[in-house]
């Protein structure tokens, strides 16, 4: 089964959730219409067992204000859990969705003129819910001006479409330690190489990583990751060696970009 969520305490959600309604969506995708805050859909996903992918629609908040369509995965990498989720825990990542709606935001932005202006590409992982499900925000950002953009929110519907009608094409999986919030290395490699993202890791949540952490990114990544990379110049160097460690302690491959 494929999960849609919408919340109606989120603007960019409920209008994204008024062209999803609009839909013809199949009988094996099922809405969930929620008051709750995107962060904590504990309740609202409590007992699901047979999510192949739970999209949730969402607004995406920055202070520097970038319009953005973008898509990423949830979890902490560490004891801060002040954007829901618990500490040091990190949800499932289907790593070939993400890259099916980053791709899918792409050739819709280059349909249509209006949305020139947005910045497309993939975030790393961060905040709640860290339920050990599938999980995947499709947003629209980055201020309340985006957020009822409505040809952007139904550029966000139809990703979402997308994603609950077919079947993501198959790609090599990959996850990612190291640079910047908005992964512009690993954004490039994705449309670049064909990667399927699963979770990342990016420079400034990457200080004292657990091992149990480190391994969650990999084996909370479906389908199984080929290979781990690692931006080199991305990471500090007590980083690079900690992850690195733990990476060659498990015999899992891995190369610097």
């Amino acid at each position: 089964m494929k999960y849609i969520v919408v919340s109606e305490a989120n603007e960019a959600s409920r209008n994204i959730g008024k062209f999803i309604d609009a839909m013809k969506l199949r009988a094996y995708v099922k809405i969930i219409k929620t008051k709750n805050n995107v962060l904590d859909l504990e309740n609202d996903l409590k007992g699901i067992k047979d999510a192949e992918v739970i999209i949730v629609a969402s607004t995406h908040k920055s202070e520097a204000g970038v319009p953005m369509l973008n898509a990423h995965f949830t979890g902490n990498f560490r004891d801060d859990v002040s954007h829901g989720g618990s500490a040091k825990t990190l949800a499932i990542a289907p790593a070939l969705y993400q890259r099916a709606a980053v791709i899918k935001y792409a050739k819709l932005q280059k349909e249509d003129t209006r949305l020139k202006n947005y910045k497309v590409g993939i975030e790393a992982t961060h905040h709640g819910p860290t339920l050990d499900l599938p999980i995947l925000f499709v947003e629209v950002g980055s201020t309340e001006e985006q957020w009822n953009d409505l040809v952007a929110c139904e550029a966000a519907a139809r990703v979402i479409y997308k994603l609950v009608s077919t079947a993501p094409e198959k790609a090599p999986v990959v996850i990612g330690f190291g640079g910047g919030h908005y992964c512009p290395q690993f954004t490039k490699k994705l449309f670049r190489d064909g990667f399927a993202f699963g979770h990342v890791c990016p420079k400034y949540a990457a200080d004292d990583l657990s091992e149990d952490v480190i391994m969650q990114l990999v084996n909370k990544t479906i389908p199984k990751p080929e290979k781990v990379l690692v931006e080199w110049k991305g990471l500090a160097s007590g980083q690079r060696e900690n992850i690195t460690s733990v990476l060659n302690k498990h015999n899992i491959k891995w190369e610097k970009i």
